[in-house]
């Protein structure tokens, strides 16, 4: 009963969304330069692409599940699938929110505030990783995740820490306007990303392979 009313508040929302995009001016910025000034606009029109992104993401993630070639494992752990796709619907909708604000107020922080929403994103994220079934359409999927599950939970573990690690790193460069944040950030990204790839590799080339069915 929850999940149909979730869905049609969504509905409702993602109605309302594309009504507000014709309350717009013409012209809305859509994209900002590293130092956070608009640098490029375009038409209200975009805003509509946005504003499907909510309802897009939830029954996307709600589809993959059903064809997931693992989809046995999902349903193991369908309430820790079932968060995701909750919690990334619900930041899609405050993602939308945070532009419809700033096209009224191009001159708002927008530093502070997408920042926070995602330190706080990857924070969430990172306190269920260790939880994902090995799946090909969520988590850390790498060739050597996909091939072992002992490989998927080792590197989902860390990569649960490596999340709110970066996660708390990125609020605090929100809430203190430290300097060099993009690069720092950029770094720790794609630093995570390549940790995580890294280790999935070594713990793979470690496991014993006899005693492990791939």
């Amino acid at each position: 009963m929850k999940k149909k009313i979730f869905d049609i508040v969504l509905w409702i929302i993602t109605l309302f969304f594309i009504g507000g995009v014709f309350l717009m001016p013409e012209t809305v910025p859509i994209h900002w330069d590293i130092n956070w000034k608009v640098d490029g606009y375009g038409s209200r029109y975009y805003l509509i692409i946005l504003a499907l992104f909510p309802i897009l993401v939830h029954y996307g993630m709600f589809f993959a599940k059903k064809i997931d070639p693992r989809k046995r494992n999902i349903e193991k752990r369908e309430k820790t699938y079932e968060i995701f796709r909750y919690g990334l619907t619900c930041f899609f909708i405050v993602l939308v929110v945070i532009f419809y604000y700033l096209t009224l107020n191009p001159q708002g922080n927008i530093k502070v505030i997408l920042l926070s929403v995602l330190g706080l994103l990857l924070i969430g994220m990172g306190n269920y990783m260790p939880k994902v079934p090995q799946n090909y359409f969520l988590g850390i999927k790498t060739p050597w995740t996909l091939a072992n599950e002992y490989v998927w939970k080792k590197t989902h573990k860390l990569g649960g820490y490596s999340y709110i690690v970066v996660g708390l790193i990125i609020l605090i460069y929100a809430l203190l306007d430290l300097p060099y944040e993009y690069i720092v950030i950029m770094v720790l990204l794609i630093g995570d990303v390549i940790l995580c790839y890294g280790y999935s590799y070594f713990v793979f080339r470690k496991i014993d392979t006899k005693n492990i069915d791939l």
